[in-house]
């Protein structure tokens, strides 16, 4: 049986790996698409999963999970 600590670190790694697959393909995508509003649409969604990025990352480090 995993303890309360395991499942976060378990959770925050999942999700942690799940949005940095997402910035980088949404990165890959805008730099092959010459629409200008799907590419910017594609940049900011980029830049959500970035920012997500950053929110897990200061949460990991108050639950010191590394």
């Amino acid at each position: 049986m995993l303890t309360e600590k395991e499942i976060m670190n378990n959770a925050f790694k999942e999700m942690q790996f799940h949005e940095e697959g997402m910035a980088k393909k949404y990165s890959y995508m805008s730099d092959q698409i010459n629409h200008p509003k799907i590419k910017q649409m594609l940049k900011e969604m980029e830049q959500g999963s970035r920012n997500s990025l950053k929110t897990l990352s200061e949460t990991m480090s108050k639950f010191l999970i590394v």
